[in-house]
């Protein structure tokens, strides 16, 4: 027993022995299974770093690279790559090295990325072509334990011509024709898009908003259910909505929806009840009614629609003092010291233009960014002497007192190219005023005025020549009431009647011969082009005056004799047209600036955050709203109207915070009426008959009017095009480049212009008629009508008559007149309708883009026009506000169509403007090794 006692001791302790083995190999194998994890559970954490840090690098590579494409239009390959030693700093992501590269095809030469044209692949603009450069984007993050993750991102950047839009908005944008109304083409805005119409609003592409989609609502707020109970119509697919030519209500195919109406609200729109963001709810079925029902061909931001912008233009312009830049900068002079090819100074058209037009009251002031130029084509207008013209006001100072003297307009020297400023030549050799009244003290009648002429030479290394003795010695009269319908040799022979002092060869004109007066020997002989604009003039749709604010002084511009001008033809065959650049855009852009009259804004601007005490382009003209007062109110408040849903007044047309009222002050001085009140008065009243016929404008009132611009009864178009050695003249199928005119003024085409009856466009859609691809880009643009003949015009648009029937619609009287060509203009900013008796339930719109292009006539006919309307950016120069149809014009018959040839890049207009966009093609981690 004792024995047995013994082993079992034994026995105990091996077994004892055996079990802290056992546990010490379970603790081991613990220890190590947790000191795995623990490793494993370091190595995930750093992948999941190193991944996100690479994603991270790859975002902000990716965002980078838009900025600077935001910035620049045409970044150099130096700051494309400099982009690739930026990642994102350690207080971001932590201890990450990066390894960033932005590979793409490079110009041999300029070393600059290789672009080519094709069509957008994706995204909300697929299938629009775009001047695209694929890039690869290469992103590497390494962490500090070897953690290694690669990205890779393909992307295009898109380059997106604005006039291959139907219709294009920078702001809200909004439809609400009373008669039927379509046109065709991708309407695009970056705002909201408001949609209502009387009868059918047809739409043919692609409809974009990138905020809100609504149609229970005008954009001032007057709700759809009254008076706009028509038919919205949208395609889901290409082609869905045919409209035909002539256009067939209500269209007719398989894939062309309607949108239900305000009975059904929000039905189909993406937002109801009130101005988006501010009252009102989002529509939560739209995401799947836009890709589902509409297979994407109604859509906004949250199915997938860009905002598109400029490359200059920043999104926000509401804070003061202005941190971004406004977009109608475009057509704006450069300031002293800009650079050309900063990011704005490459962006404006006065840097990409062939042929400059200039004029201001001071020198300073005509081409501010270069200073004096010494070649002689400065040229001066001096006050002259002599007697007052009929009726004889007295002109003001800006201190409102009397300024003696006269206020002569005469012809000018015909049958020299030599014409030289006016000082020496025998007294009966008489020339424009031109100055304005803007100082006070001023002598005799007038400070005169300045004006330069200059081209673009085709050298290997282009310089600008001024010209403006030569231009100016082909003449730059014309006879009273008669504008030209063609250029030298073409127009009706009432135009040229021999030793008449009316100049046929005039390019530029800048007066016209007073009543009766054929060989004018005094200062009387010559009058300014004077018309009335309703629209600028009177304050109300219902009120009868003759507002010194609505009296306009045109400058027009031949451009049947540019052509010929270019192409050294006719009259011109020994000058130096042919010698104009136009390589470098592909055709002529046109650059008009008349500052003539303009007074020094004294607050800051948003043009880049200019600083107040200069003159900006801009009229001071802003109070012109008021909507405190009443339906006949014709006098200003001198307040700025408060902020709307927009966050700025909708007086600030520059949005800097100021009510710029300013330009008021000197309008009326040349009719003998003192403006300068408090507030300014641009409102109150002369003759127009006689003093605002024949007197100077002494404010900012200065437009260029675009004349003999239409079709030879051969059907040819008038516009420039390029000259004979090109061996090129436009067609459908052939790239010839084009004419763009670009004015920092309000610009006015009168008569046909670029096409017309004869353009076989208007008779079966065949779009072959010989024209230029033609542009208009200005503050804002209005169209007048054909004269039906001469020399005794009973209707279509005259000078006179408007002055004749300033508030009378029966007297302006238009004729059926054809349009071919785009335009990108301003219009007025939207506000709330205000609670007056009477009010039309359409004001406080901007009129909508049926009625974007302006209008002054009492239209009962048609008008044909064909191209693209493009609003960029608000009014600065022109800015009443939206008024139809008592007394500024009643609407026409809209015989609208989108030019389908400027879906192809050969057919654009030169200088057209781009919008930039980032498409992302593909995205992905790389698992091979580096």
């Amino acid at each position: 027993m004792a024995h047995s006692k013994h082993s079992s001791r034994g026995f105990t302790l091996i077994a004892a022995l055996l079990v802290m083995v056992l546990l010490s190999g379970v603790a081991v194998g613990l220890l190590f299974m947790v000191s795995s994890e623990t490793r494993m559970s370091g190595n995930g954490l750093e992948n999941d770093q190193a991944y996100y840090g690479a994603e991270s690098g790859m975002e902000k590579l990716t965002a980078d690279l838009s900025s600077l494409y935001t910035a620049y239009m045409v970044p150099t390959n130096a700051q494309i790559q400099a982009l690739a030693t930026n990642p994102p700093s350690s207080s971001m992501v932590g201890s990450i090295t990066y390894n960033e590269t932005i590979t793409y095809q490079t110009n041999p030469v300029t070393g600059a990325p290789v672009s080519s044209w094709n069509t957008v692949s994706s995204g909300s603009d697929a299938g629009l072509y775009a001047e695209i450069v694929p890039m690869t984007l290469n992103v590497s993050a390494l962490r500090p334990e070897g953690a290694f993750v690669n990205m890779t991102r393909q992307v295009e950047i898109a380059l997106i011509p604005v006039f291959q839009f139907g219709v294009f908005c920078g702001y809200d944008c909004s439809y609400f024709a009373g008669p039927n109304f379509g046109f065709a083409g991708r309407v695009h805005t970056n705002g909201n898009l408001f949609l209502a119409t009387g009868a059918d609003l047809v739409f043919t592409d692609k409809v974009a908003a990138f905020q809100q989609i609504v149609t229970d609502r005008l954009e001032n707020g007057w709700g759809t259910g009254v008076g706009y109970g028509g038919t919205i119509y949208v395609p889901k697919a290409s082609g869905g909505c045919p409209l035909g030519t002539p256009p067939v209500y209500p269209p007719v195919g398989v894939n062309c929806l309607s949108l239900p109406g305000v009975a059904t609200v929000p039905g189909d729109a993406s937002w109801s009840g009130g101005y988006p963001s501010i009252a009102g709810a989002a529509n939560a079925n739209f995401p799947s009614i836009s890709t589902g029902t509409f297979n994407g061909y109604l859509a906004n931001s949250l199915t997938g629609v860009t905002n598109l912008q400029l490359p200059f233009v920043q999104n926000s312009c509401t804070s003061n003092p202005p941190p971004c830049t406004d977009p109608i900068q475009i057509i704006r002079k450069p300031q002293p010291g800009e650079s050309p090819t900063s990011a704005l100074g490459s962006s404006r058209l006065y840097n990409k233009a062939q042929i400059r037009i200039l004029l201001a009251d001071t020198q300073a002031d005509l081409h501010p960014e270069r200073g004096p130029l010494g070649d002689g084509q400065d040229v001066y207008f001096t006050p002259g002497g002599g007697a007052a013209i009929n009726p004889g006001v007295t002109m003001l100072n800006l201190g409102g007192g009397a300024v003696a003297g006269p206020m002569p307009y005469a012809m000018a020297l015909v049958g020299t190219n030599n014409w030289i400023a006016p000082q020496g030549y025998p007294a009966w050799t008489q020339y424009p005023i031109l100055g304005e009244v803007t100082t006070a003290a001023i002598p005799n009648n007038g400070q005169g005025a300045w004006i330069r002429v200059e081209y673009l030479n085709n050298a290997a290394v282009p310089v600008w020549v001024g010209i403006t003795t030569d231009w100016l010695g082909y003449g730059f009269s014309r006879q009273y009431n008669q504008a030209p319908t063609g250029p030298a040799g073409t127009g009706p022979t009432a135009l040229k009647p021999g030793a008449d002092p009316y100049v046929p060869d005039a390019i530029l004109i800048l007066q016209q011969m007073a009543p009766g007066a054929f060989s004018p020997t005094t200062v009387n002989g010559a009058y300014p082009i004077n018309f009335y604009d309703t629209r600028e003039g009177e304050m109300r749709d219902n009120t009868n005056g003759c507002a010194v604010n609505g009296i306009m002084n045109a400058v027009e511009l031949n451009v049947g004799n540019l052509g010929l001008w270019l192409a050294k033809l006719g009259p011109y065959s020994t000058d130096v047209g042919n010698t104009v650049n136009y390589t470098n855009q592909n055709g002529y852009i046109l650059y008009y600036s008349d500052h003539r009259g303009m007074l020094v804004d004294p607050n800051p601007t948003n043009g880049g955050g200019i600083a107040g005490g200069i003159i900006t382009g801009e009229s001071g003209l802003e109070d012109s709203i008021n909507a405190t007062q009443n339906l006949t109110s014709t006098t200003p408040d001198g307040v700025l109207e408060p902020a709307t849903y927009y966050g700025y007044s909708p007086e600030d047309v520059d949005q800097n915070g100021f009510l710029d009222n300013w330009g008021g002050k000197n309008i009326g001085y040349g009719f003998g009426v003192n403006t300068n009140t408090a507030p300014p008065n641009p409102y109150l009243t002369t003759n127009c008959a006689t003093t605002g016929l024949s007197n100077a404008v002494s404010g900012a009132r200065h437009v260029l009017k675009l004349v003999a611009g239409g079709m030879s009864p051969a059907g040819v178009s008038y516009l420039p095009i390029l000259p004979p050695a090109a061996a090129c003249v436009f067609t459908a199928t052939t790239d010839c480049g084009g004419f763009t005119v670009a004015s920092e003024n309000p610009v006015y085409i009168q008569g046909d212009y670029n096409s017309g009856a004869a353009d076989t466009f208007w008779s079966g859609g065949s779009n072959n008629a010989t024209h230029s691809a033609a542009s208009v880009v200005a503050d804002s643009v209005t169209l007048l009508s054909n004269i039906d003949k001469w020399p005794v015009p009973t209707s279509g648009w005259q000078d006179v008559n408007s002055l004749n029937n300033p508030t009378n619609l029966g007297g302006r009287v238009p004729n059926d007149t054809y349009f071919r060509l785009a335009i990108s203009a301003g219009k007025n900013i939207p506000f709330p309708q205000p609670g007056w008796a009477g009010v039309a339930k359409d004001f406080g719109t901007d009129g909508g883009m049926h009625n974007f292009l302006r209008l002054l006539e009492n239209w009962g006919g048609t008008i044909h026009y064909n191209g693209s309307l493009v609003s960029m950016y608000y009014s600065e120069y022109n800015t009443g506000t939206f008024k139809c149809c008592t007394t500024v014009y009643s609407a026409p018959t809209r015989d609208f169509y989108f030019d389908t040839l400027f879906l192809n890049p050969n057919n654009l207009p030169p200088g057209t403007p781009m919008f930039q966009d980032i498409v992302n093609l593909s995205y992905h981690q790389n698992f091979t090794p580096q």
